[in-house]
């Protein structure tokens, strides 16, 4: 799969950036998408760079790229925007970049989010924090709510076949890796275009890191990390992220404290998921505080 940042051209242009403003990529990940938001800044242009991933954060730290005066990098979680802001002294920012979802770093990680690979499961974005382990959720959780944990947020119409089947697994032994419990749940559910387990891990990951959750949370603050005329562009991978965000900005809207600028979710173009299979399923959405 090809590295690198996803609709770019199309983020920059609904960032509108102000070569001299200050901006937020509040899920930095890899910083693909921070470095493009950098090169549109002047000497006097600001960046901050917020993950929650405190291993990715020092990765950060150590790119040359990201060894830059204008920029501050922050191990921090996105829900606690306005304390950061307040705690480092920074001001209401022109623009800010939420790019939801399970990066390609933490798919390559030793903490299970990946069905391809024999790791332990975590699947914490912050692994020494707080809060169950997909582990605790598949061992131990009540079948009738593991099935519903796979149902709802991984929209995985074989939920309950597939809880069960973890259920009696692991009566006989603990579920401790990825691959184990992708293999019980291609036994039970096989078939379809993608990996049987995708759903499952999916729901699992949402689950852990309270992602949905996470996503509400950042329309009651918006208005407070933004200045008026600021931008912000939102990315999304599933359609349970997208309709919170299509949902909250129509909220926002209706209200006049925000100006769509998307009135239909942005997608990738056939040539760009071409080069990038990630991108496929991709739905950019974009709003300017009034």
């Amino acid at each position: 799969m090809k590295e690198g940042p996803l609709l770019s051209a199309e983020v920059i242009s609904f960032l509108n950036i102000n070569k001299d403003g200050f901006y937020i990529d509040a899920t930095a990940g890899m910083g693909y998408l921070s470095e493009v938001i950098l090169n549109e800044l002047g000497e006097k242009g600001n960046l901050l760079m917020t993950d929650l991933d405190k291993e990715l954060c020092s990765l950060l730290k150590k790119n040359e790229i990201f060894r830059d005066s204008r920029i501050t990098i922050e191990n921090a979680d996105y829900c606690d925007m306005p304390a950061l802001l307040k705690s480092k002294n920074l001001p209401a920012a022109d623009g800010i970049l939420f790019d939801f979802g399970v990066g390609t770093y933490q798919l390559n990680s030793e903490r299970g989010f990946s069905f391809m690979k024999d790791d332990f499961l975590d699947m914490r974005y912050n692994s020494g924090g707080a809060g169950p382990k997909a582990w605790d959720v598949v061992n131990s959780f009540p079948e009738k709510e593991l099935a519903g944990i796979i149902y709802e947020f991984g929209e995985e119409r074989r939920s309950r076949r597939i809880a069960k089947s973890i259920v009696e697994e692991r009566k006989k032994h603990p579920i401790d890796s990825a691959s184990q419990l992708a293999d019980i749940i291609k036994k039970c559910a096989r078939g379809g275009k993608t990996h049987p387990a995708t759903k499952t891990f999916q729901a699992l990951r949402i689950f852990v890191n309270s992602e949905m959750d996470n996503v509400r949370k950042v329309f009651s603050f918006l208005q407070e990390i933004l200045k008026p005329g600021g931008r912000a562009v939102f990315l999304t991978f599933h359609s349970i992220e997208d309709r919170i965000v299509k949902t909250e900005l129509k909220k926002l809207a209706s209200d006049g404290a925000i100006e769509l600028l998307t009135k239909k979710a942005v997608k990738a173009t056939h040539a760009q998921s071409r080069i990038q299979p990630r991108a496929r399923s991709i739905r950019l959405r974009a709003a300017q505080i009034t």
